[in-house]
């Protein structure tokens, strides 16, 4: 995405420049789909970044947060993983945080922070003493976590883009390297017109007709927007993924359901998302299933649906992607609407035995089950259950 060149030179500067005392948290504000962690990304791999510290650690934090997985994120880039880390509580991973930080010029990115709580479980895991220069980077929606956490005078509130950054931003994605037709652009910026500068419905209503090469279905999207124009970003930011949405086929629809039933903002391995379209039954191509999940993950990348996280070496294939989190939240109303089941919104009750069951206060027929642990299930739930996911 297009971004304020000012805003990542003033985000370096805040984060290699002299301080001393506790670390330095800078809280980078503003609603979902802005560029919040784009942003944040820009300046994470930066080389001024790469050469100043000694040590760099991410973790998406997201609305339904588990510290243990917070901090497990963090050791990943700041010791050697082995087995045995992910069966220890949170206070000794707490204490294997602050040893693998100490004595270290440190920057830690906690992106996707919803409440002042979630900070206040993860601060006193960060080393305080003997190290000047640390920095600690927040993205959140809520300027309430900016103020309680960020040093004074650091939070950085991300703008919407004016008219001619949102015209590039779309430009670069509807049509990439190739050369845009004079008819088109007048469309065009009619289009970007209508979404306040907000990058990610921008680039959703870009990769909408990306494939379409003629005028008409283009002026057919400028007035599909325009039915829906309102003044609350918000808002129009749902109906967009909504309208990008019901465009896609029927079989690319349940295709992007299933990123709901994985944890929302992870990196989702490519060959594992494909399996679970294979199980499916509806890929068609029976003798060329792989290379049919390959096209269709390939399909909702190009409509920019789908963020790619790694590809192979050779840059031919998709190892991981995942979802922006508003199009995770509408994976989820999609799939609760068509009686699929997650495991958030099972009822768990406790047996004698303290194992975890299935209430029978949730009984409906539902098409698909993701659930962590299955003690019991009854008969009810299952009778027109098509898939079985148990995430482990």
């Amino acid at each position: 995405m297009v971004r304020c060149d000012d805003q990542k030179e003033r985000l370096l500067e805040d984060l290699t420049g002299s301080y001393s005392g506790e670390p330095k948290v800078i809280p980078i504000v503003g609603m979902g789909g802005i560029g919040k962690t784009t942003l944040a990304k820009e300046v994470y791999y930066h080389e001024s970044i790469l050469r100043h510290f000694d040590v760099r650690a991410w973790a998406i934090v997201s609305e339904q947060h588990n510290i243990k997985e917070i901090l497990l994120s963090l050791l990943q880039s700041t010791i050697k993983m082995d087995d045995t880390v992910k069966t220890k509580g949170e206070a000794e991973l707490e204490d294997m945080l602050q040893k693998s930080l100490k004595r270290k010029r440190y920057l830690i990115v906690l992106d996707d922070i919803w409440s002042c709580e979630v900070w206040d479980g993860v601060r006193r895991c960060f080393p305080t003493e003997d190290n000047a220069g640390n920095r600690i980077l927040l993205t959140t929606r809520n300027n309430e976590v900016a103020r309680d956490a960020g040093t004074e005078n650091l939070s950085m509130q991300m703008n919407f883009m004016d008219q001619d950054e949102s015209w590039n931003l779309f430009k670069s994605a509807a049509f990439s390297n190739e050369a845009l037709p004079s008819e088109f652009e007048t469309i065009g910026k009619k289009i970007t017109e209508k979404f306040h500068g907000l990058p990610l419905t921008i680039v959703v209503v870009a990769g909408l007709v990306k494939s379409k090469r003629a005028i008409e279905d283009w002026e057919s999207v400028v007035k599909d927007v325009t039915s829906f124009i309102t003044n609350d970003p918000d808002e129009q930011c749902s109906h967009v993924l909504g309208l990008s949405y019901n465009h896609l086929t029927s079989n690319l629809k349940t295709c992007l359901q299933h990123f709901g039933i994985f944890p929302e903002d992870g990196e989702i391995p490519a060959n594992k998302l494909m399996r679970t379209w294979m199980a499916e039954g509806f890929l068609q191509l029976e003798n060329d299933l792989e290379g049919e999940a390959e096209k269709w993950l390939q399909e909702l990348v190009d409509r920019c649906l789908v963020l790619v996280c790694k590809k192979s070496l050779d840059g031919t294939k998709i190892r991981s992607c995942k979802v922006h989190d508003l199009i995770y939240d509408l994976c989820i109303r999609e799939i609760q609407r068509e009686n699929i089941f997650i495991m958030n919104d099972i009822v768990l009750g406790v047996s004698g035995s303290e194992s975890l069951y299935l209430s029978m206060q949730k009984m409906h027929p539902f098409k698909r089950v993701t659930v962590d642990k299955i003690d019991y299930c009854p008969y009810g739930l299952y009778r027109a259950l098509l898939t079985l996911y148990i995430i482990s």
